[in-house]
């Protein structure tokens, strides 16, 4: 017997839980239906500036100077070469010369990269670089 009482009282404390737990669900949704939304009222949900469609702006490009870009040639060092310690004019790293090192000439001048994206930067405007 003390078994049927004890799952009574399970019972009910299941119920109240429940009914606990559902009690602000029931009041939030009666203050919503007395509330009537009026058309001239705008959304509550507002869309944020960044999320509006516009046209990007379109970037200027840098000017670039043909008759220097003309004078930058692609250079593969010499075996001679490898071992010599030199400075990227890009990053302003050192640089020791091997195989896989990237080098152009500049008026009459070699210069060495640290890495790939060196070469590009040097090839948009060479006079900013060659020293």
């Amino acid at each position: 017997m003390m078994r049927a009482d004890r799952g009574e009282n399970m019972k009910k404390i299941f119920i109240a839980l429940i009914a606990a737990g559902l009690l602000p669900w029931a009041a939030c949704a009666q203050e919503n239906a007395a509330a009537p939304v009026q058309a001239s009222e705008k959304p509550a949900v507002k869309v944020p500036k960044a999320a509006k469609a516009k046209a990007p702006k379109k970037m200027k490009k840098a000017p670039v100077q043909k008759a220097a870009a003309a004078a930058v040639e692609d250079y593969t060092p010499a075996a001679a070469e490898y071992g010599r310690k030199t400075v990227c004019p890009v990053m302003g790293d050192e640089v020791i010369v091997n195989p896989k090192t990237q080098a152009v000439k500049y008026k009459g001048k070699v210069y060495y990269f640290c890495c790939s994206a060196c070469p590009k930067k040097f090839h948009a405007n060479p006079e900013k670089y060659a020293k």
